[in-house]
């Protein structure tokens, strides 16, 4: 059996209905059921909650059979669902209006739901964002949008905007279908295949509207190029501008990934090392020399840090990242030698390695070449540096 989550901070809550008297007979309601015990969580808490049901206790009173409920524990979260309506909500205005990809809103969850001390899984973010179109399906029918529609003529027509996330092979895709130009959802499906057909079915409650289309908008997918094509095929097309800049900068997105495993490659078996060293020399250390391997040791892990940083397309490249990051802890080291110390110059020469492996270009080309100012090769000379630093006043 799978073992229940545990969370360092629940508060436990309990629900009932917010009417206390019978609205037939206005006697005082009783409990008469637990409606739901289970854990709900939010972006602000983790709540254990009980929601109890009331009913009035007239057996004779023709509300005797209704049930109570409380209005408060329905809007925490979706029925069997253990993230709450805030965090689906989320999810769906960084999806539709921030227009971020799985992995970043999956990045955002993290960092949100951290002081928590929860986790989700990625694939979660997929059913999190089902459940954000399934609400706006209910919400209302676009035809029946007087509202709506008054915008569309006054724009004069609309422009088609398809978007799909595609989550991990063998699962459903969910498809979007809205009007860029007011932001309108007019369709949101669940769909096993990515077919033509399918997306023509798709687009089909959009072809009923009967409105005037100005443009579509879409990826690059053939299947979703065919079906706008062959039910709009006067309208002016354009591919989403995110996928258009992510296949742009493949190529030097993996380019970028290889310098950056090369460097991380180089660098960080010597970094272990020093760790290795400064967590020996601990258990010898007096109390200042402990608290000057606990500095050196945090910059070591900055270090890690750095080189275990990841990028992201189109335009967030991992070399640059550890560079800006290797740069800080150069300039941190550098500002610590100004401020003096125990022999902090020993310590600056052999840590000087935020700077990047290689400037630009592949090993070979004239544009490649190894920093002069990176001494990694010195990380050697770390039994030294570490003694030094530990042992001052044996250093002349």
């Amino acid at each position: 059996m799978k073992p229940a989550r545990t969370f360092p901070q629940v508060s436990r809550r309990f629900y009932r209905s917010e009417a206390y008297h019978c609205t037939d007979c206005q006697k005082r309601l009783h409990r008469a059921v637990t409606l739901s015990e289970r854990t709900v969580i939010t972006l602000e808490k983790v709540i254990k909650l009980v929601h109890a049901g009331y009913r009035c206790p007239d057996l004779h009173c023709v509300g005797h059979g209704r049930t109570y409920r409380s209005v408060k524990a329905d809007a925490l979260a979706l029925p069997w669902f253990t993230y709450g309506l805030d965090i689906v909500l989320l999810v769906g205005r960084l999806r539709l209006t921030e227009h971020q990809t799985v992995d970043e809103i999956y990045q955002e969850l993290l960092t949100r739901l951290e002081p928590l001390g929860v986790k989700i899984a990625r694939r979660e973010i997929l059913y999190l964002f089902d459940a954000y179109c399934t609400l706006l399906r209910a919400s209302s029918e676009a035809k029946d949008d007087q509202e709506w529609l008054a915008q569309v003529e006054k724009n004069g027509g609309i422009i088609v905007s398809v978007d799909g996330i595609q989550p991990e092979k063998g699962n459903e895709t969910v498809y979007l279908v809205r009007d860029a130009l007011t932001g309108r959802v007019l369709a949101a499906e669940n769909v096993t295949s990515s077919e033509t057909a399918v997306m023509k079915a798709l687009l089909a409650p959009v072809v009923a509207l009967g409105v005037k289309v100005l443009g579509t908008i879409s990826d690059a997918q053939e299947s979703e190029l065919l079906a706008i094509q062959e039910l709009w095929p006067e309208v002016p097309h354009q591919v989403c501008q995110f996928h258009a800049l992510r296949d742009a900068s493949k190529k030097a997105f993996e380019a970028d990934k290889q310098v950056k495993t090369a460097m991380r490659k180089r660098l960080q078996p010597k970094v272990r090392d020093v760790r290795k060293q400064i967590k020996k020399s601990l258990a010898t250390a007096s109390p200042l020399e402990a608290t000057q391997l606990a500095v050196l040791d945090d910059y070591a892990t900055g270090i890690v840090t750095a080189l275990n940083t990841d990028g992201l397309q189109p335009f967030q490249y991992a070399t640059v990242e550890t560079t800006a990051m290797l740069d800080e802890i150069e300039a941190s080291l550098a500002e610590l030698a100004k401020k003096g110390g125990p022999r902090v110059g020993c310590v600056h020469r052999s840590w000087r390695v935020s700077r990047p492996l290689w400037r630009s270009g592949q090993p070979g080309s004239s544009n490649w070449r190894r920093s002069n100012t990176c001494t990694a090769g010195s990380w050697r000379s770390n039994i030294f540096w570490t003694q030094a630093w530990c042992k001052p006043q044996e250093r002349k």
